[in-house]
């Protein structure tokens, strides 16, 4: 269970810089809307993060997939992928902490990840595995991203030289039908899962891309799926407010950006475990938002290390930040701290380390609220596979809901596409979709660089 705690943006609390509850509730008919809308892309089979998530064939192929890897001598996989086709598998890795001790008999396969195209770490990460004992599964969801498929032929070549059958040490996660892996896969008998065309990557979290190299770690994929599913159905079967506060979170965040012209939202994780979903809430959140000129700007911050790197700016910086803190009831484990005939410390003994932890949040809070800056928590029950897969379809549904509030398409991308076209323009690549592109590039050429 998710619980949520808005006491700190109400004018009560933080007064001219904060919002009456009346304020909030006032806004239900555009929330309604939007609602409907995002129901109706989901209808017309535009928007698929909703039903993946129910996907029985998926969860079968992974499975089988990953019995064929189990029954092969293998000790690594190496996941190859960029942004949303590794930060997913990156956060459930994290956020278990790795306790799952893995399905395969005899030993647990050991996940990697590349989630970069810096020579020098790919190198070093090469060196430190055995390559006839590894997997390397390729994961692109449009199946041509430039930095997989460079690493592609990179390890294609390596393992030519080192594996006589090097084919079955590749495996493909990505589109059922189209673009480079797929077709290298077809024709060439590689291993292959698939991707749903219609969940973008960012959201691919609830798709093979993440799910395969979770189950090879040996999480419960299963239990994952059913607490996005659960969080679903309870989010959609009840009233905008009746007990529903991910519609409420979208709503703060919006408010804030357009009324209180707070441009920076704050992401603030308090467990070291939820490090790596704040990387990947800060993805789902910039590349869906980020467009039009509008949405406020993702920065995450882990707690209680940022209190002492970011907190001051926070505090009394500009006023222009609206924090969320990410919180849990059950930290995992515990310490009592013994500071007994230490005087000064006579306050420390016998607390237990879960509550100075939590207490620092509570100051922080405090704090900000006395500064008349606000703040608003979400605490989830603990760290499991059921817990992440409410905390993560709640995440998706808040940043949809945010774009339809803020009037964009919160599923593409169009400002990594012209990235992407300039950087196939200054490879060689010539083809009529970066025509565009050769003329803007050919413009800016001639201005002389400046190098004082």
């Amino acid at each position: 269970m998710i619980e949520f705690n808005f006491k700190n943006i109400l004018s009560s609390v933080i007064e001219e810089n904060g919002f009456e509850e009346s304020e909030i509730k006032s806004f239900e008919g555009e929330l309604v809307a939007a609602r409907r809308s995002l129901n109706e892309l989901r209808r017309n089979g535009e928007v698929g993060f909703y039903d993946e998530i129910s996907n029985i064939g998926m969860v079968g192929g992974i499975k089988a997939a990953a019995e064929k890897l189990f029954s092969k001598d293998i000790q690594t996989l190496y996941v190859l992928g960029m942004g949303g086709s590794s930060l997913g598998a990156i956060f459930l890795k994290e956020a278990m902490g790795g306790i799952a001790d893995g399905i395969k008999k005899g030993g647990r396969i050991n996940v990697i990840f590349s989630e970069n195209i810096d020579p020098f770490y790919i190198k070093n990460s090469i060196n430190a595995i055995d390559v006839k004992k590894t997997m390397f599964c390729f994961v692109s969801k449009s199946a041509d991203t430039i930095e997989v498929v460079a690493q592609f032929f990179i390890i294609k070549e390596i393992l030519e030289k080192s594996v006589e059958n090097y084919k079955d040490n590749l495996m493909f996660i990505t589109d059922k039908k189209s673009g480079f892996l797929r077709q290298y896969a077809d024709e060439n008998g590689i291993g292959v899962l698939d991707i749903a065309k219609n969940v973008g990557g960012r959201y691919s979290i609830v798709t093979a891309g993440t799910l395969f190299p979770a189950y090879v770690m040996g999480l419960d994929i299963e239990k994952f799926l059913h607490g996005a599913l659960t969080y679903r159905n309870n989010m959609l079967n009840k009233g905008i407010f009746e007990n529903n506060p991910v519609y409420t979170m979208a709503m703060v965040i919006y408010l804030f950006y357009i009324k209180k012209r707070r441009n920076i939202f704050v992401p603030f994780v308090y467990s070291d475990y939820l490090r790596e979903f704040s990387r990947w809430f800060r993805q789902l959140f910039a590349e869906s938002l980020g467009k039009d000129l509008v949405s406020p700007t993702p920065v995450p911050a882990v707690g209680a290390t940022d209190q002492h790197s970011q907190l001051q700016l926070y505090m009394q910086g500009p006023q222009d930040k609206l924090i969320g803190f990410f919180c849990l009831k059950d930290l995992g484990s515990d310490f009592t701290v013994n500071s007994s005939g230490f005087k000064e410390f006579d306050y420390l003994d016998k607390k237990k380390l879960s509550d100075i932890f939590m207490n620092e949040l509570k100051g922080v809070e405090l704090a900000l609220a006395i500064n008349k800056r606000p703040s608003f928590r979400i605490t989830l029950d603990k760290i499991d596979e059921f817990s992440m897969g409410e905390l993560s379809f709640m995440c998706m549904e808040a940043v949809a809901v945010l774009g339809m509030l803020l009037k964009i398409n919160p599923f593409d991308q169009p400002g990594v596409e012209k990235g992407k076209k300039f950087a196939y323009l200054l490879m060689g690549r010539k083809d009529d979709s970066i025509l565009k592109e050769s003329e803007e590039l050919k413009r800016l050429n001639k201005i002389p660089d400046m190098p004082y």
